[in-house]
């Protein structure tokens, strides 16, 4: 029999009107009720018949998205498969992506972990999740009735996260017994480096549990393998040297996407739950789309974009640095040194004597495409950087650098056999002389000159100085391993220069980073490309617009006052360009001709050549 909580659920989602609903039997087969949705097709904003103009088209679908009538859902028409944008809310007060994050965790539960899971059927959370998803609208409520809601909501959120900690700390224990004695002041940084992994671990095996097989994430798969063609395409046609070509359709295939928190190396129990975002690490090389994205948009626009930061400078400066002579260096160091059965002095006299060659090997990076990367920056360097700059620059960076390791004990800590607890009492140090070991997740991923690299320095120095005073000897390590990586970091800087997005180069005028630019141009491209095969032109505008929606911003200051927006955003350091800027960047010359609109406005628009000249990748 149909309970009546299954038909308060069922209309409590609806954001307007009434609707069939689908029942469920049970918590297994729960699925959403189905939510009427307002209209919308770009049929509607044509101010040319054929060739509507392009910003304003974009306005005009931004207003409608957040008007009266739809704030912030609606259902766009395609010829084959309809687009659902729900940026706003249920009709009884929950942000879509929070009810679809509550639905997922409900129909999911018995895929998370055993012992996570039990925890949460012992408190009911499921039951009062339930209870709470039914809740009536805020306007509907009486006093008595709000105040519980605002309750059991504190409720839910204090019992998920009191699961994860319990699940952590019976981990532990197994692991390690007797952890849970250990009164947090007393606990040792090994113990709560251990505890830390085991958090990320459990982030990530309870994100995989709710999203690996969720229909809107296998979209995103889906999109990711259609964008890499199409970049790959659309790199074959651009008018650019065959070996930054060659360079940049490997990269593009070799790029990997993941599961929101499924990796502990980057693990983001935000990501993995309501936020609506995407994120490149260049480090990893791989793209993750967050669920609150992938719930609530088409992210044709935001994944071609994380796509294009693969083929960035700053991964390519990355990449140049790894692989310099260097980079290989200080690979192999890091093997000697965080593996003390293997440690070798003479290995580190050899380094220390090749220092100078491997510095030199980082003289030699050009950028790509100079011209393009300069057109993209955001702010115009009004200074230009010269040997003493670097110096300078390099000395306050390792400043700070040895100012936080110092403060955090971190060279006393690495040389220390064993460690006083608060207790009085001395514990074996599982990590001594390896600084490898305090880093939560380390796949000989960090930059070159990464603090890794400077404790890597520290501890090979003091492991073969030869000085019967200790604190000559540790003085004698933390002056060389500052020195060594102070000449890193300058020959960094130089790889860098005016394309850095380092916070003091930016602020003196002496770099502007071009990265976020690039990417919307080149994602632009690929965008366009893919876009190019889709059946008609109401489908390419209408899908455009769609996977714009993340561009669109509730009523506020800046959708009123856009131009005196943009003047302030002007004093603004941020990658990214803002608002009404950011929305001109995406309407470059190949995504106007394939959705058929004009330009409208006026903006400094960086392209990059073609070999036909046209770019335009319809037939």
């Amino acid at each position: 029999m149909r309970s009546t909580f299954q038909l308060i659920i069922c209309l409590s989602a609806c954001l307007g009107c009434l609707t069939a609903c689908s029942f469920f039997e049970s918590v297994d087969t729960w699925q959403p009720a189905a939510t009427p949705l307002e209209n919308f097709s770009s049929d509607h904003l044509l101010t040319i018949k054929d060739h509507p103009y392009c910003k304003a088209t974009l306005d005009a679908y931004c207003n409608y998205l957040y008007s009266p009538g739809a704030l912030g859902n609606l259902m766009i028409k395609r010829q084959h498969q309809s687009i659902q944008i729900l940026q706003g809310d249920t009709r009884n007060g929950f942000s879509q992506v929070f009810y679809s994050y509550s639905i997922a965790k409900i129909r999911h539960r018995r895929e998370l972990p055993q012992d996570f899971y039990r925890i949460l059927m012992r408190q009911n959370y499921f039951g009062k999740l339930e209870r709470l998803l039914s809740r009536r609208p805020r306007l509907e409520m009486t006093i008595q009735q709000r105040l519980s809601d605002e309750q059991l909501d504190y409720e839910l959120g204090s019992i998920w996260q009191a699961a994860i900690d319990e699940t952590i700390i019976d981990r532990m224990n197994r692991k390690f017994p007797g952890y849970y004695k250990i009164p947090e002041k007393l606990m040792p940084i090994e113990l709560d480096v251990a505890r830390r992994k085991m958090h990320r671990i459990l982030i990530s095996q309870i994100s995989q549990a709710i999203w690996k097989d969720d229909a809107n994430w296998q979209k995103v798969v889906d999109l990711f393998q259609q964008l890499q063609k199409s970049f790959v395409h659309v790199i074959s046609i651009l008018d650019i040297p065959d070996s930054i070509r060659n360079d940049w359709i490997q990269r593009i295939q070799s790029v990997r996407l993941v599961l929101p928190g499924s990796m502990p190396e980057i693990s983001d129990e935000e990501c993995s739950t309501t936020t609506i975002n995407a994120y490149y690490y260049y480090h990893l090389n791989v793209i993750t789309v967050c669920a609150g994205d992938f719930n609530s948009e088409n992210i044709m626009e935001t994944l071609a974009h994380e796509m294009g930061h693969v083929l960035a400078i700053n991964r390519s400066q990355y990449l140049f640095e790894k692989n310099s002579r260097m980079g290989h260096r200080l690979s192999a160091l890091r093997q000697n040194v965080c593996e003390p059965r293997a440690f070798s002095c003479d290995q580190w006299q050899h380094f220390k004597q090749k220092f100078n060659d491997s510095l030199a090997s980082l003289d030699t990076f050009k950028p790509e495409l100079p011209d393009f990367q300069k057109c993209l920056q955001r702010q115009v360097t009004r200074n230009v950087l010269n040997d003493a700059d670097y110096t300078r620059f390099a000395k306050s960076i390792m400043a700070d650098r040895m100012s936080d390791l110092a403060s955090d004990d971190e060279f006393l800590r690495i040389t220390k056999a064993e460690i006083p607890l608060s207790t009085g009492k001395m514990q074996i140090n599982p990590n001594y002389l390896n600084p490898c070991s305090y880093y939560l997740w380390s796949q000989g991923e960090e930059p070159i000159d990464d603090a890794l690299t400077t404790l890597m320095f520290f501890t090979a120095e003091y492991r073969c100085t030869n000085d019967g005073d200790h604190l000559q000897k540790l003085r004698t390590a933390m002056a060389t391993a500052n020195d060594m990586s102070e000449q890193v970091i300058e020959k960094t800087l130089r790889v860098e220069g005016q394309f850095s997005d380092r916070d003091e180069l930016e602020i003196e005028g002496f770099s502007s980073p071009p990265y976020e630019r690039f990417a919307d141009v080149l994602g632009s491209y690929a965008m366009a490309d893919l876009l190019s095969h889709y059946p008609s032109k109401a489908d390419r505008l209408n899908t455009f617009l769609a996977s714009s929606s993340w561009q669109c911003m509730p009523p506020s200051l800046d959708t009123h006052y856009p131009l005196e927006s943009t003047l302030e955003n002007t004093y603004v350091y941020d990658d990214h360009a803002q608002g009404d800027q950011r929305e001109k960047e995406w309407f470059t010359g190949p995504l106007r001709a394939v959705i058929g609109c004009q330009k409208d406005f006026d903006f400094n628009e960086c392209s990059l050549p073609f070999k036909n000249d046209k770019g335009v990748f319809l037939n």
